[in-house]
C-alpha cells in the first residue's frame, strides 16, 4: 500500500516539496521557510501517519477554483467572465490538474524566471492564486474530511500566455484591482504614498508575532495571531503557516479552528 510517506519522496525526486496534513487540511508540522528533504520526511513520522499531503508552491503556482453548493457564483463562473479565460482553457488541458471533493478545481503551473511571484486571495470571486513558497494546496489522492482529491497524470507545463504576467506582473492583488489601476491618473502621474516613508529593517510587531507563532514559542496566542495576521494581509504573506496554533494547548485550554479564524478575520477587516 502506497502511503503519504511513499509519494512525498517519490514527489521529492521530481523536484516538488510536500508536507503532512490532517483530515482538515491542516499542516502537522511546521514548514515556513523550511526545505523539505528526504531527510526532514525521514526525520518526522506525521508522514507516515498522514492520509493527506499538501503541496507546497515552490517551484509551482496554482490557480485555485472553488465551487460552493448552492452559490451562483462560482469560481468557474468568474473565471468565465475575464478576457483571459480562452487561454487559460488551452493551457488547462495540458498541465496537471486535479478535482477536489467539493467539485473546485486545482490548475497548475511551473513558475518561470523572471516573475516575482506571491499568492493572490481572492483574486476573482471563489478564485485564489496560490504562488508564495510558503502556500499549499492539497495533493490528488489525499483523503480528508470532505471527501478524495482527484488528479489526472500530467506534468505541470510553463503557462502560455497573457494571464500569468498580468497576474504577478501588474499592480494590484486582485483582477479588478488591476483594472483600476490600469485606468487610474497615478500611472500617468505617480503620486507619492506613505508607503515611500516606511522604515526600513527588521519589521515591527507583527513580524516577530508571525515568527513566534512558527517557530512554536508563542507565549500569547490569540495576541501574536491579530498580530501575525494583520502584518501577513499588509506584506501579501501567506496565512496557512499561521494554523500550527490551531489544536495547541496551554493547560487545560486547546486553542480551536473556530477561534483561529475569528481572530485572522478580526485582524483582517
Amino acid at each position: 500500500m502506497t502511503t503519504a510517506y511513499d509519494v512525498a519522496l517519490g514527489m521529492l525526486e521530481g523536484g516538488v516539496q510536500c508536507i503532512p496534513l490532517n483530515e482538515s487540511k491542516r499542516p502537522m508540522l511546521n514548514f515556513a521557510d523550511v526545505t523539505i528533504t528526504k531527510d526532514f520526511i525521514n526525520r518526522n513520522e506525521e508522514y507516515q501517519r498522514a492520509r493527506a499531503l499538501g503541496v507546497l508552491t515552490r517551484g509551482l503556482w496554482c490557480i485555485d477554483i472553488d465551487k460552493h453548493g448552492g452559490t451562483f457564483v462560482t469560481g468557474y463562473y468568474s473565471m468565465g467572465k475575464i478576457p483571459y479565460y480562452d487561454e487559460l482553457d488551452c493551457n488547462a488541458k495540458k498541465t496537471w490538474i486535479q478535482q477536489t471533493p467539493t467539485g473546485g478545481m486545482h490548475i497548475i503551473f511551473k513558475k518561470r524566471e523572471g516573475i516575482e511571484y506571491s499568492q493572490h486571495n481572492g483574486y476573482l470571486k471563489n478564485v485564489d492564486i496560490k504562488a508564495n513558497d510558503n502556500n499549499f494546496f492539497v495533493m490528488g489522492g489525499s483523503v480528508t474530511k470532505a471527501g478524495i482529491y482527484n488528479l489526472n497524470a500530467q506534468e505541470p507545463i510553463l503557462y502560455d500566455g497573457e494571464f500569468e504576467e498580468r497576474i504577478f506582473n501588474c499592480e494590484g492583488s486582485t483582477f479588478e484591482e488591476q483594472v483600476i489601476a490600469k485606468l487610474s491618473l497615478k500611472n500617468v502621474l505617480p503620486q507619492p504614498t506613505l508607503s515611500s516613508y516606511q522604515p526600513r529593517g527588521k519589521g515591527g510587531r507583527g513580524k516577530q508575532a508571525y515568527q513566534r507563532i512558527i517557530e512554536g514559542v508563542s507565549e500569547t496566542r490569540n495576541e501574536d495571531l491579530f498580530l501575525a495576521a494583520s502584518y501577513a494581509k499588509t506584506c501579501n504573506i501567506a496565512i496557512e503557516p499561521l494554523t500550527v496554533l490551531i489544536g495547541d494547548v496551554k493547560g487545560r485550554d486547546r486553542f480551536t479552528e473556530k477561534e483561529f479564524w475569528k481572530t485572522v478575520e478580526s485582524a483582517r477587516a
